[in-house]
This record gives C-alpha cells, sequence and structure tokens, in this order.
C-alpha cells in the first residue's frame, strides 16, 4: 500500500468516475484501475463497485475511506512543513534616499550580484522628512540622507528622538550642476553672486517642514535667486537643468549610467565648513540582515568611487 494508491482511491471517490480522476491525476485510465485493484487484493477487500451507471463506493470501501483521509492529509502537512523549512528564506531590503544617483546605482549592483532565488526589494526617492519617517516606522529599514554644517544639530536631534542613527561615509563639498553649454559651465569655480540671474531648480520639501529638511544646501552668504523652480522628482531635475539655463545644488555626483550625459558639476565657492555628510540611517538597535549589509557595502563602494 502506498500513498499514491490511497491518493488514488479519495480522488475516484471524489469524482465518481475511473476516467474524470485519472484525468486529474495526469495517469492513464489503465494505469489508475490496476492500482486500485492490487490495493483491494493486497488488502483484501472490495473498495468500489463497478458498473454501467459508474463507480461508487462499497460499505467497506466507505470505511477504508474514513481511515486513510487524516493519513493523506497528515501526509500533506508534512511534506509542505519541510519542504517550507528546506527552502531558502525571501531576502528583504527596502531603501529610502534622498534623489541620489549613487544610492540607485548601488542599489542596481546589489541585484546584479545576487543569485538568490527569492528576494523582496525595494527603493524610494523621497525627502529627508519623509526618509526619517519612514526608517522610524520601518517602513523602510535604511535611509540615504546627508547632513550638512546648518542643519547638522536638528538633524540629529531629530535621528536622537526617533532612535536612529546617520553612519557618516562621505563627506564632499557641495557643487552647481549645469548643462554642458551652459553660460558658466566654462568655470573653473562657481561664485554666488554669478547665480543670481539664473533660474534654481530646488525640491519641493512640502510647506510646515522645517527648512533643515530641504535637499539643497544652505550655504553661509547664498543669497536665493528671484527665479525658482520646484520639482518632485530627481528625472525632472535632470531635465529642467538639461534643457534650460536652471541650475541646481547638491553632491555634484553624477554616476555614469545613471544620469543625464548633458549635466556636468561645478564646484561653488563655499566655506570650509559648509560641507555635505553623505551617510545612511537605521534604527539604533537594529541589527542588519545579510542583504542590507551588502547593499551599505556597495553604497560605499559607489561612494569612495565618485
Amino acid at each position: 500500500m502506498t500513498f499514491s494508491q490511497l491518493n488514488y482511491v479519495l480522488e475516484v471517490s471524489r469524482c465518481g468516475s475511473i476516467n474524470k480522476a485519472a484525468s486529474k491525476l495526469f495517469v492513464s485510465q489503465s494505469n489508475l484501475s490496476n492500482s486500485i485493484q492490487e490495493l483491494e487484493k493486497e488488502l483484501d477487500i472490495k473498495i468500489f463497485l463497478r458498473s454501467s451507471k459508474g463507480i461508487e463506493l462499497t460499505p467497506e470501501g466507505s470505511e477504508f475511506l474514513s481511515y486513510i483521509r487524516p493519513l493523506i492529509e497528515q501526509h500533506k502537512h508534512i511534506i509542505n512543513l519541510y519542504e517550507q523549512k528546506n527552502a531558502k528564506p525571501t531576502l528583504r531590503l527596502s531603501v529610502a534616499t534622498q534623489r541620489y544617483p549613487f544610492a540607485v546605482k548601488a542599489f542596481t549592483e546589489l541585484l546584479n550580484s545576487s543569485d538568490h532565488p527569492k528576494y523582496e526589494m525595494r527603493i524610494k526617492e523621497t525627502g529627508i522628512y519623509q526618509i526619517i519617517e519612514d526608517v522610524y516606522n520601518n517602513d523602510c529599514s535604511i535611509g540615504v540622507i546627508y547632513i550638512s554644517r546648518e542643519s547638522e544639530d536638528f538633524i540629529r536631534k531629530t535621528l536622537e528622538s526617533r532612535n536612529l542613527i546617520f553612519n557618516a561615509v562621505k563627506t564632499i563639498n557641495p557643487r552647481v550642476y549645469f548643462r554642458k553649454d551652459h553660460p558658466l559651465a566654462n568655470k573653473d569655480i562657481i561664485h554666488f553672486y554669478q547665480l543670481l540671474d539664473y533660474p534654481y531648480v530646488v525640491f519641493d520639501h512640502g510647506q510646515g517642514k522645517s527648512l533643515y529638511y530641504t535637499e539643497e544646501v544652505n550655504l553661509a552668504g547664498f543669497k536665493l535667486p528671484e527665479k525658482l523652480i520646484f520639482v518632485h522628482d530627481r528625472a525632472s531635475m535632470y531635465n529642467i537643468v538639461s534643457q534650460t539655463d536652471a541650475f541646481s545644488i547638491g553632491s555634484g555626483i553624477l554616476s555614469k549610467g545613471f544620469c543625464d550625459d548633458n549635466i556636468i558639476s561645478v564646484p561653488v565657492e563655499c566655506n570650509s565648513d559648509d560641507v555635505m555628510k553623505l551617510g545612511w540611517i537605521k534604527h539604533a538597535n537594529k541589527t542588519l540582515n545579510e542583504v542590507e549589509e551588502l547593499y551599505i557595502s556597495y553604497l560605499e563602494k559607489s561612494l569612495e568611487n565618485e
């Protein structure tokens, strides 16, 4: 007696037909019929009555069926249990980042390196306020942000109040983004007064939120131009800067293959302490899993090579 034979008996009783049961079980009608007959012979009972009207259980068959049902269900349960235990777990990663191409580059490099059969990966580009909230609420495990001289006290206190920690990776001086043939693109360094006549593209961080949550570095002595363009996503910023005389200020990191090739970055005049500390945040008491640690290593490598 085998579990295959028991399953055959159960399916035939459900279908009331050898032909229908064979079709559902993907076996031939003759093989199914012979297997049940061998079982009947082994147990010395008659499980089914066959007639021109079809097939039905005998009293012995009904009793036999009541015994094998729990066996079959337990058999299935054991198989499913050990299949799940032996299966590799799902790798999970959820990243929230400011509009940084190097963060996306690290994400794609992680994807290309993974041969795991099962994973769930998420990346979200948004403002620093939302990044902090996402990590705090465990919607994302890692947040990629920057801290400036002006915002450092405020951001660090905000992180501390939410039991989050900032891990610095690289400190850089801010730069100006231009299109390649912009009137100022040939300058070795950009002075503030040279920018006043051009539109300034900034990321909209939302009304009512602190100015410390702005994406752009608030440089000492930098007076905002009268022409401001607010955008929500990195693609819009690239498109506008690439096709107009507008500019933006940021890290200046233009990861090859992840930015508009028509855009360059030029150093901006600033004080020695007007720097951007690029890094990532997480819950202070949370241990990163394997794939999260791997993403951080690609992030650090991406920044080192820029």
